[in-house]
């Protein structure tokens, strides 16, 4: 009985540390952010119904600046507003940056053939992201604009023509 309380206890405390190493990720790492609460982390103040998420981000970039850092539950998230850096992070070296956050309803995007880019992860978000950013660039752009213009404008005469 004795052992199994010993190792009930040790069992307990490599968990708290586990998810207290987990808990401090971005303060180790000098990232500020807000702190949270032990193995939930942020979590519970960004599922608030009354006050979304996107609102809570915001008040977090008003308090720690344009970059910070916070935990949901085990998952760590860096969050990135200023728009010199995202420019550099996504634009000049895209390549090195291929993780995603992943969500939970989705289900598994590495498995599932309908993923597109835009809920794709890891590698596959990445190989997506090479095949198609040729497609983005400004010569390509240049190219279509006419036709974009012309069916722009063909939505709108027949727009009026309905009105």
């Amino acid at each position: 009985m004795l052992n199994i309380l010993k190792l009930n206890e040790k069992l307990t405390k490599q968990l708290f540390s586990y998810y207290l190493w987990i808990w401090t990720y971005w303060r180790r790492r000098g990232i500020a952010g807000p702190l949270g609460y032990p193995i939930v982390g942020s979590f519970p103040k960004t599922l608030k119904s009354e006050y979304p998420q996107y609102l809570q981000i915001r008040d977090w970039t008003k308090q720690y600046g344009s970059v910070f850092g916070y935990t949901e539950g085990t998952i760590k998230t860096l969050v990135v507003s200023d728009s010199d850096l995202v420019h550099e992070l996504f634009v000049k070296q895209y390549d090195n940056f291929y993780g995603r956050k992943l969500n939970p309803i989705q289900g598994d995007p590495e498995k599932d053939p309908r993923t597109n880019l835009f809920s794709a992860q890891g590698f596959r978000w990445k190989r997506l992201r090479a095949i198609s950013s040729p497609t983005f660039s400004n010569n390509s752009l240049r190219k279509i604009k006419l036709t974009v213009e012309d069916s722009a404008l063909e939505l709108l005469r027949h727009i009026e023509e309905q009105t």
